[in-house]
């Protein structure tokens, strides 16, 4: 960066800032920028990615638990808006779709959330989808992996093993 030089490497930009402020989204290749005054804020990969969250559980409306799990594949079309707008893409994602999920699964049943999963992803699918719009992101796909409550013999997660 002091030689003035920034290399963009391809399917990723770079967020140049000059005095602080935002200056230009860098796309692939060399870029000549000036030494000391400019300065690449962050890089993001444009391709797809995959943010995975395991089961964890939910409460229904019914008061019974529901272990459910999430994968969301994403992509970022807007790198300023991505900088500027959230702080962690990825981790903003994963509490948007965490907060969907629990608000939705508290208006059904467990049994509901288990045999209809597809009104949980629909509602989710919907939140995400037009939020992250905003951030300069694109939600591509959207798969849940609900399981029923813990049989009444064996510890939840809430309870310790001892």
């Amino acid at each position: 960066m002091s030689l003035g030089l920034v290399v963009v490497g391809e399917g990723h930009a770079a967020v140049l800032e000059r005095g602080g402020r935002f200056r230009a989204v860098l796309g692939p290749g060399r870029h000549l920028v000036l030494p000391f005054a400019d300065r690449v804020r962050a890089r993001f990969d444009l391709g797809d990615q995959l943010l995975s969250a395991p089961p964890r559980p939910v409460e229904a409306g019914d008061g019974q638990e529901v272990h459910i799990g999430f994968e969301v594949v994403f992509a970022i079309t807007d790198p300023r808006q991505a900088m500027y707008e959230i702080a962690d893409p990825a981790l903003a994602i994963e509490q948007l779709t965490r907060t969907a999920l629990r608000q939705e699964a508290g208006l059904t049943t467990a049994e509901r959330a288990v045999t209809a999963p597809e009104d949980l992803h629909r509602t989710v699918w919907t939140v995400l989808h037009d939020t992250t719009g905003r951030w300069g992101i694109t939600t591509k796909e959207l798969q849940l992996a609900v399981s029923p409550p813990a049989a009444p013999g064996t510890p939840s997660t809430a309870q310790e093993w001892y």
